[in-house]
This record gives C-alpha cells, sequence and structure tokens, in this order.
C-alpha cells in the first residue's frame, strides 16, 4: 500500500530530504495542513478516526479534496506513526519550497536563528512562538533537528505550514545577513540587556540547549543579549527565552 510505505519511510530524514515529503499527525494539526497553501499527496487513517463526528468531519474534507487515501488496521497505522497514542489519521504533503532569496525585499525583517537546537518539542514551540509573535522567519543551522520532523511539526500545531521556516547553512546565511544590511544578535547568559532602540532588520539567534552558542555565531554575533532573571536561577529554557526576547523585539 504505497501510502502505508511512504509514510512509514518518512520517519528518517534522509527519505523527508530525498522526496521533499513530510508527515502530519493527528486530527487538529490535519486539519490545520488542509487549511493551509500546502499540498497534500496522501492520507492514512485507522478505524478510530470515525468513532468521533470530528474525525468524521475529517474524512469529508478529504474525499472533497480528492486526496489519496489508505484506510488500515491499527497495527499497521501504529507502524507508521511515532504517537504513542495516535488519533486515527496521518497525512503527507510536500515541503515547501523556501530559501533566503524569498526574504530579500522585505522592508522590516525580524528572523529567528536556531543555533543547533536539538529537542523536537522546543523547535516546535519556537516555531509556533515565532509565527504568533510576527517573526519573518525561523533559519535552522546544522545541528539543529529538522523543522518537518514529524514530533516538530506535532509541537508546532501547524504553526510553519504558513510561517517561513528553512534550513540554512552558515555560509549562505552570514553572507546574506550583511548583504541585506541585518545585524545579527545573539542569546547568550554573558550578554547585555536589551537596547532601548533596535534596528528594523534584526536577526536573533538561540543556542543548543545545553552548549549554548556555537563559536561562529558567537563570533560573529553584533551583539551579545541576555534577559536580567534571579540569581537562583542558572537559565531558561530555549522556548522561553526566545519566546520573551521576540516579544520585546517585535516591529
Amino acid at each position: 500500500m504505497r501510502i502505508l510505505t511512504l509514510a512509514r519511510d518518512l520517519r528518517r530524514r534522509k527519505a523527508r530530504q530525498r522526496d521533499a515529503l513530510f508527515v502530519v499527525e493527528g486530527v487538529r494539526a490535519t486539519e490545520e495542513l488542509f487549511r493551509s497553501p500546502l499540498e497534500v499527496v496522501g492520507v492514512l487513517t485507522a478505524p478510530r478516526l470515525s468513532e468521533s463526528p470530528r474525525g468524521v468531519a475529517l474524512r469529508a474534507i478529504v474525499a472533497e479534496r480528492r486526496v489519496e487515501i489508505a484506510d488500515v488496521n491499527d497495527r499497521d497505522f501504529q507502524s507508521a506513526t511515532e504517537t504513542e497514542s495516535p488519533q486515527g489519521v496521518l497525512a503527507i504533503a510536500r515541503i515547501p519550497s523556501r530559501t533566503l532569496a524569498d526574504l530579500r525585499e522585505r522592508p522590516s525583517t525580524r528572523l529567528l536563528v536556531l543555533d543547533s537546537v536539538q529537542d523536537p518539542g522546543n523547535v516546535g514551540t519556537l516555531l509556533r512562538t515565532a509565527a504568533a509573535l510576527g517573526a519573518t522567519a525561523t533559519l535552522a543551522l546544522p545541528g539543529t533537528v529538522d523543522v518537518w520532523n514529524a514530533k516538530v511539526v506535532r509541537s508546532s500545531m501547524g504553526a510553519h505550514f504558513r510561517h517561513l521556516a528553512m534550513h540554512v547553512t552558515w555560509e549562505e546565511l552570514d553572507p546574506f545577513l550583511r548583504e541585506t544590511e541585518t545585524p545579527l544578535w545573539a542569546a547568550d547568559a554573558k550578554g547585555s540587556p536589551l537596547p532601548s532602540v533596535v534596528p528594523t532588520r534584526l536577526a536573533l539567534a538561540v543556542g543548543n540547549e545545553g552548549a549554548g552558542l556555537s563559536r561562529h555565531v558567537e563570533d560573529a554575533a553584533d551583539r551579545l543579549i541576555a534577559l536580567p532573571i534571579s540569581p537562583d536561577v542558572e537559565s531558561l529554557n530555549v522556548a522561553v527565552a526566545a519566546g520573551i526576547l521576540l516579544y520585546e523585539l517585535r516591529v
């Protein structure tokens, strides 16, 4: 069964990169996917989906869009999902083609740069927070978990179906920031408080949960910034810290 085989294969990052496809799990996330401009190529369902009115309504949407659907038993469905308590629906969608060129002409830009952030839950929360607080895009540097990982997609609750999220290398990002005159500020415990005047264009980098910023990002930063927190607390969760900073830096 093509959809089932494809869904199983897409659990691997290499397969997602090769096929430019990703998986969306759960009723709410699938509903958000169908509301988005992304292309849905197939849907896998288990019997439990039809046990609720919301599930029945979702099946009707799939049929109306004429998207290929495969009905499988619970055991086969479980083999394709990464969720401990799956809701009986899994969709496969095409990863949108996004590049830094999409950002060049924007007069005001807030970029969130993820520097080796590895926890899928944190990355999903970062994406959702960036979308909610008006960030133009989220850029994931090497070492960061795949933003199209099923756990990231689930944690983001579909935020990056519309919010621009993409993987870039430092060799791509560094010249882009310089050419577009976009200062890079990096969150670091050694940094200073946010200034009162903030540039119109700005990139905010947050680092790895344990190791912090990579050396090349720290060295390239125009400014290191930090939140004033209680001396009794060593640090904040990366997603919480980024959320506060993005709120303070919003245009």
